[in-house]
């Protein structure tokens, strides 16, 4: 490990244990004595999450006659994330590891993969408009209601981007011309393979996208079991606000190991925000926290597993050429 990456995790303890110290260690344990019983539902919803992640990947690998295997499927998404969520580099890591474990290394194979992970950022962006715009009106109040007006033209946006046929980053990449960066060119082959998959399957890309939906609303559902262990008031808008403000903070830490720190002190703000005690946002993220890292240990174990067995046959198919011969 370099040495930026321990100053980096020292950092984020110290500030962990910075807001811990504010808040009081007795009142957090006694919000986390509450938190555990909603433990299992968390780990329930997030099963339920990962089934449905599982078969909208499986459905785009299935358009292009890649039968692959569930359970592979799974624990390349597990093994993916744990890297992700525990290195520095986070999202640049997770993705191109989750193509380079599946058992099919074919090109249809990565275009089935960022298909589906771009139609799963659909539905995260769809949530985050209905979020951004509950989190303004639970803020502001009825008094600033102009002010989700402002966010009126993102929801147009994104919503003629999503039913927009022709792709848009090729007119980009011919207005800058001989300026245009690689990783731009990359996106717009990316792009003009999600619209052609757009335009030949419909009904796959209809029923990937009410999958990706479906996680976001179990996204709410953990928060709503949250709420009601901690007996806090349910509202839609402190519901859609906080789960909003949570995914912001998760971007905005990115760049460290596990977040440390950082979701426990954005959501201590956050639940300020709307009103709410700082320890239930602190009770909230480590109840999260907990449920990450339980899915991070079992992708690391399904790792294991998987880089003993590809080597076990690599070790073995000389001797089965040789027995042949």
């Amino acid at each position: 490990m370099r040495k930026r990456h321990v100053v980096i995790m020292a950092v984020g303890l110290a500030l962990f244990g910075f807001v811990v110290a504010k808040l009081g260690w007795s009142e957090l344990v006694q919000q986390l004595g509450k938190v555990c019983t909603a433990l299992p539902i968390l780990l329930a919803l997030s099963a339920l999450r990962m089934a449905l992640q599982t078969a909208a990947w499986s459905g785009a690998l299935h358009v292009y006659g890649i039968r692959a295997s569930v359970t592979n499927l799974i624990g390349a998404r597990l093994a993916s994330r744990a890297m992700g969520y525990l290195s520095v580099l986070g999202p640049l890591v997770s993705e191109p590891m989750r193509i380079s474990l599946l058992e099919d290394q074919s090109q249809e194979a990565m275009t089935a993969s960022l298909i589906d992970t771009s139609v799963y950022w659909v539905s995260c962006w769809l949530f985050s408009i209905f979020g951004t715009l509950f989190a303004v009106q639970a803020v502001s109040g009825q008094k600033r209601l102009g002010s989700l007006l402002t966010l009126a033209p993102l929801v147009i946006g994104v919503a003629f981007l999503m039913v927009r046929r022709k792709p848009v980053m090729p007119a980009l990449t011919r207005l800058l011309r001989d300026h245009s960066p690689a990783w731009l060119r990359k996106g717009e082959q990316i792009e003009v393979q999600i619209r052609e998959f757009q335009t030949r399957h419909p009904a796959c890309i209809r029923r990937m996208l009410g999958c990706g939906v479906l996680c976001q609303v179990l996204f709410g559902a953990e928060l709503i079991a949250l709420f009601l262990v901690l007996r806090i008031p349910c509202h839609p808008s402190t519901i859609l606000g906080l789960e909003w403000a949570s995914r912001v903070v998760r971007a905005m830490g990115g760049w460290l190991p596990a977040r440390i720190g950082i979701d426990e002190s954005g959501m201590a703000a956050a639940a300020l925000t709307f009103g709410l005690s700082s320890l239930h946002g602190l009770a909230i993220a480590l109840a999260r926290r907990v449920r990450d890292m339980s899915e991070a240990l079992l992708g690391l174990c399904w790792l294991a597993f998987h880089s003993r067995s590809a080597a076990h046959k690599k070790r073995e198919s000389p001797l089965a050429q040789t027995a042949c011969a």
